[in-house]
């Protein structure tokens, strides 16, 4: 608005200051007196001009040199009637003199002429003094005279002259003495006084010619003495005319520069304001700006560490969670193993039946937060989308026959033909429609309908879930894809769920560039077809081998690598038990990689300090070895094909079970019954994790007993790393103490330890030793409550 604002007014102050610059730079009366008095002096040139052919045609006394005067004249009086117009009306004097110096001009060629004439007649009676000479000649010697020789002149003369002079002539002739020289003397006498008083008539005619000319040549110097008078007055009018408007046109030129330099004034004064006002305003603004983007950057900070800390905790809970599932799923099996009556048999059911659906719920939030945090990664490999459909459809058999809703299966020919995608997420996607479909169908059927069809010129597989069930209204329909959303939205929802299942499956149709769409209609049903493009290949797809490889206890021998000496005499004992040799390292340079070949597997932790799990199973290749090489971790495992592309056999997450274990090499577990071990009732700590692992009392005391005694070791380490200021050390040490910790799960401990596993590197000592000191307290507590646990129970209890 101010930058507008500045703009107007700068544009309105030019436009003004415009307007005023041209009346003050107008120049019109001055340049109207110019040219006014530029034509007066071209007028008084051509007066001169016709003053010199006015002398040239009385000198010359030529027509054609008169004629060149008269057209002069007239030259000048057509210029002087353009000259007119010139003139105002406030000068009508002006105008009036203009034409008297036409009519001068006029009445002056008029005398010219009349001049002219008068001197060509005067120039012609001058010849008669020769007249009378002549006859003073005559009287000498009284010879015979013509009119020529009697007048020289005789051609130029005036008519008058010639007749006169011919009579003389004639009268001569007849008087002129004979031969004999006889004459009357009277006759001639008479005849020379007739002659000379002709001569003198004309002489004096002559003489009255010239008063004449000199007359006309008088009133000739009037005209233009008067037309002389005229152009000076008409000049000295102009310069008059000129002057006042030059003082006109001055006095608005200051006027107009004043109101120029007021209206500048005043828009630069005016601007000044603007700027003041606007520049607060603006100013103001800015820090509202500011203020604003500092609140929305803490907002986001803060909006980020709720995500990170909401993924965090997802997974925190969800690793935490999976060591009791684990331990629930793993005494179900025994207990479904020890012989039960039916109503326990049903029981066992509930229990495992809830144990899936937290287990489900723990993998749908991991899912769920990866996708949020865009973590999840793809694995395109070939596989069989018709078997994919085929095997994901069995897992809802016993769904089938208890609900009674028949699964439909309908698959093209053309997807028998191997395609290249994820397979994994597909049979996720695949798996939460189905399972949708059947949690909300009650009679009637689910059919899939797998079909190719072509977009944009590339393949796709189309994939339609239907089902008979409630379904979903109009208005709902886009909602149901939000998370902890479903169509039904009463305190008492009919159907169970938690409203994951689809916002995951249209996460990852996204990510496969697929697309998810629902077509539903209240009581009839609803079809979700899922689109996603693929690509075919001639790549041969093996049948899997399902049948587990049975090996002898005695002929297994595996080394295991773990800087963690808790978690290494926890496999021990668990391998212990089931007949399994072992050798473990917590240093891997400790072991003689040539001893690898005796070995029948390899398990080695990723993350170590001095060496990671990648670089052991580098080295362990460079000797040729071929046997199974295990990775485990207590890393959240987004997709096991990182470490199954690095050549790993497989991958265990922490912490994992024994069963797990024992499959990972391939190994029948045989489990003999094992002794009863009591469980703790401290507040601090839970064998409960750990004995699933162990088989006696005397098994767990003796992991008790290794943990503490780690414990005590690296707490001096990290109290020493305090003074040489080496946090790198301290976050390495907090990260090999954590798992073991969760397994007893001492939440005190473990608070304190994940804090300093993320030490910053700007953490200041003191802050480092308060958290040590504090974790030195709560172990010297668990001590006190673990060596209670011992001395309560003997070594041989039952």
């Amino acid at each position: 608005m101010s930058y507008v604002t500045l703009g107007l007014l700068a544009s309105l102050a030019a436009f003004f200051i415009y307007n005023e610059f041209k009346s003050y730079a107008s120049s019109k009366n001055q340049d109207d007196s110019n040219e006014k008095l530029l034509k007066t002096n071209i007028l008084l040139t051509q007066l001169y001009d016709a003053e010199n052919l006015s002398k040239l045609a009385l000198q010359t006394k030529k027509t054609e040199d008169l004629r060149s005067y008269a057209q002069k004249v007239d030259s000048i009086t057509a210029f002087i009637d353009s000259l007119k117009p010139l003139v105002k009306s406030d000068y009508s004097s002006l105008s009036s003199e203009l034409d008297s110096v036409q009519e001068l001009l006029s009445q002056k060629v008029f005398n010219n002429a009349e001049l002219r004439k008068l001197k060509v007649r005067n120039e012609n009676n001058t010849s008669l003094d020769s007249v009378l000479k002549a006859f003073h000649d005559m009287e000498v010697g009284m010879g015979r005279i013509t009119p020529e020789t009697f007048a020289p002149n005789f051609d130029k003369l005036s008519p008058e002259a010639k007749e006169s002079i011919r009579k003389s002539v004639a009268i001569l002739n007849k008087n002129i003495p004979n031969s004999d020289g006889g004459a009357d003397a009277n006759n001639i006498d008479s005849i020379l006084e007739v002659s000379k008083s002709i001569i003198n008539k004309a002489i004096t005619e002559t003489a009255t010619a010239e008063r004449t000319v000199l007359q006309k040549e008088l009133e000739i110097y009037r005209t233009d003495l008067e037309l002389s008078q005229k152009m000076r007055g008409i000049l000295s009018d102009f310069e008059r005319e000129m002057a006042q408007n030059t003082y006109l046109d001055a006095l608005q030129q200051e006027e107009a520069l004043k109101k120029s330099t007021r209206l500048a004034g005043g828009a630069v004064i005016l601007g000044l304001i603007i700027v003041v006002v606007f520049t607060f305003m603006i100013s103001k603004d800015y820090w509202k700006v500011q203020e604003y983007r500092e609140r929305l950057e803490r907002a986001k900070k803060y909006s980020e560490s709720l995500l990170k800390s909401r993924e965090q905790l997802i997974s925190t809970v969800s690793h935490d969670l999976r060591t009791p599932l684990n331990t629930i799923s793993g005494y179900s099996d025994l207990i479904g193993q020890s012989g039960l009556n039916s109503e326990q048999s049903n029981y066992l059911k509930k229990i495992q039946s809830s144990s899936d659906y937290v287990e489900k719920l723990v993998n749908d939030l991991l899912d769920f937060s990866k996708l949020e945090a865009g973590k999840i990664q793809l694995d395109k490999v070939p596989f069989l989308l018709s078997q994919l459909i085929a095997d994901t459809a069995t897992d809802f058999e016993e769904m089938q026959s208890k609900k009674g809703v028949s699964l439909q299966l309908k698959v093209s020919e053309d997807l028998k033909t191997p395609i290249i995608n994820d397979p994994f997420r597909i049979r996720q996607i695949l798996s939460n429609l189905i399972g949708n479909a059947f949690k909300f169908t009650d009679e009637g059927y689910v059919k899939v309908t797998a079909t190719v069809v072509e977009k944009s010129k590339s393949k796709w597989a189309k994939i339609e879930v239907e089902d008979t069930g409630i379904g979903i209204p109009v208005e709902k329909q886009e909602a149901i894809f939000q998370e902890f959303i479903q169509a039904g939205e009463s305190t008492e929802k009919k159907q169970i769920g938690y409203g994951l299942g689809l916002t995951i499956s249209k996460k990852l149709t996204e990510l496969l560039d697929g697309t998810l769409s629902l077509s539903s209609e209240v009581n009839k049903g609803s079809t979700f077809t899922v689109e996603i493009p693929v690509e075919f290949t001639n790549i041969e797809i093996k049948e899997d081998n399902f049948e587990t490889p049975i090996v002898k206890p005695d002929d297994l021998s595996i080394l295991v690598i773990d800087d963690d000496e808790n978690m290494l005499s926890l496999i021990s004992e668990v391998c212990k038990l089931n007949q399994v040799k072992t050798a473990t390292y917590t240093n891997f340079d400790d072991f003689h990689i040539s001893e690898i070949h005796r070995f029948d597997a390899v398990i080695t932790d990723i993350q170590m300090p001095s060496i990671d799990g990648f670089s052991v199973l580098e080295k362990v290749n460079n000797t040729g070895y071929s046997r199974p090489v295990i990775a485990m971790t207590g890393q959240q495992i987004g997709n096991k094909s990182e470490y199954l592309d690095a050549g790993f056999a497989d991958v265990l997450q922490k912490p994992f079970s024994a069963t797990d274990l024992l499959k990972a090499l391939s190994f029948v577990n045989n489990m003999s019954s094992k002794s009863e071990i009591p469980d703790t009732a401290s507040p601090l700590f839970t064998i409960r994790n750990i004995s699933a692992f162990l088989d006696s009392f005397e098994s767990v005391k003796e992991v008790l007993q290794v943990f503490l005694d780690n414990s005590l070791k690296n707490m001096e380490l990290m109290f020493s790393a305090i003074g040489n200021q080496d946090y790198t050390d301290i976050k390495a040490i907090s990260h090999k103490m954590l798992p073991m910790f969760r397994q007893l799960e001492v939440h005190d401990a473990i608070q304190l330890l994940e804090v300093l596993e993320h030490l910053s590197d700007d953490a200041t000592g003191e802050k480092v030793f308060e958290i040590l000191t504090e974790l030195q307290t709560v172990l010297n507590n668990l001590d006190v409550e673990i060596q209670a646990y011992l001395a309560k129970h003997p070594i041989d209890i039952d």
